[in-house]
Order: C-alpha cells, then structure tokens, then sequence
C-alpha cells in the first residue's frame, strides 16, 4: 500500500472550528477513513504558525511508515498546505527518496521560513489545480510548485471558482444574498468575479477531474 501524507489550508486556531470548516476539503476526502499508511495533517493558522509542525510530522510518519525502499508516497496539500508537501518532497530527495506522485490545490508561498518554486525532480507525477486569474479571487496571494525540472511529469488546469472551490471549500451563500450575486472575500482582495452559484458547480468539477488521477495513483 502506498504511503499518502496531506496537508490542509490555513483555518482556524481552535482543531474543532477548523475540522468544521475543513470536513469537506479535497486534501479531507483524499484521506478520509485513513489507514495505518495515510495521515492527515491540518493546515496553519493566519500568518503560517503551525505548518512546521505538519512539515516534520509529515516527514517523520513517512519515515517510520517506509518498511522497504518500493513503497510509493503520495503528498497532497491546499494552498499553504500545498507549500508543506513541496517542502517534504524536498526532504525526501535530499534523502534519495522518490515520490511516486503529488496532487496540489492552489498551492500558494505565504509563509516567512519556507520557500518552494520549484517541484523537486523526485515526485515523479504531478497534478496542480489552480484558480484562474479571471476569477479575481486572493489576488494578493502568489502561487507556488509551478516550475518543475526533468524528469518529473506536470499537468495544470485552471478553475474558474475561488481559491476556496478549488480546494473544496467553496463560499456558501449568506442570508441577504442572491445565487448570482459575486463573492466577496473580503480584505484586502475584495469582490471576485464568482458568483455563489457558480462557484458551487465549478468546485464539483474540480473533483470530477481529478478523480482519474488519484485512481491512477492509488490514492
């Protein structure tokens, strides 16, 4: 079986505000019903405080998981969390370890400590979903693990949905407001050109798309 480690999205302090906000979370239903060879970390909080600690957990339940040198690993991560699984794939290859495949939602560089372009030539496959520049959402967020070197295998696709619907925690519509009506994500990037009802379609396709890949991987 392979070993599958994730890491979620930025989210709240408190575990129980941020499993709620997080229960329906691709890197979530990656790794629902677990298994002794798969773990789910949860995401940092505001600035980045905590994703160190799902970095090395990370790292250190591959380590003690790896029984033999043909075990497959597989890293998905959302947004920040998709920073933290680039980072243990560069663990891995300063190890000689390879990783069999990664699947990334929106992965984004907000954090201080780390740094991650580039995806190390260890991961063998790999499976970014971004969201489109024209849907104006976290304009002030920049994207990383878009560059990639020989041999590794790299496939991108744009969404038209939210930073949020792309990792599968798209905006609910409020009371007060209307299907059509644009998202707001608030400061300091503002209004998107979503609307609540289209950004609820978009993000199912999103997991409709990438279903072929986690199956192809085992997952």
């Amino acid at each position: 079986m392979p070993i599958v480690v994730g890491i979620d999205g930025t989210g709240p302090f408190f575990d129980t505000d941020y499993h709620k906000g997080k229960k329906f979370s691709f890197v979530s239903k990656i790794l629902m019903g677990g298994g002794e060879d798969k773990k789910y970390f949860r995401g940092p909080i505001g600035p980045g405080g905590g994703l160190g600690d799902a970095i090395n957990g990370g790292l250190d339940f591959i380590m003690a998981r790896r029984k033999s040198g043909n075990q497959d690993i597989l890293l998905t991560g959302y947004s920040r969390g998709g920073l933290g699984v680039l980072v243990i794939a560069e663990k891995l290859r300063s190890r000689k370890i390879p990783v069999k495949a990664m699947m990334l939602f929106d992965a984004v560089d907000r954090h201080a400590f780390y740094d991650a372009d580039s995806i190390p030539n260890n991961v063998e496959e790999v499976f970014h979903v971004r969201r489109h520049k024209n849907a104006g959402s976290r304009e002030s967020f920049g994207n990383c693990g878009t560059r990639y070197t020989h041999p590794t295998k790299y496939t991108e696709k744009f969404y038209l949905c939210t930073h949020g619907g792309v990792g599968g925690c798209p905006w609910v519509k409020p009371p007060g407001k209307q299907n059509h009506d644009k998202i707001d994500e608030g400061f300091p990037d503002g209004l998107t050109k979503v609307s609540f009802v289209d950004e609820q379609i978009v993000s199912m396709q999103v997991w409709s798309d990438i279903i072929p890949f986690l199956s192809k991987h085992k997952f």
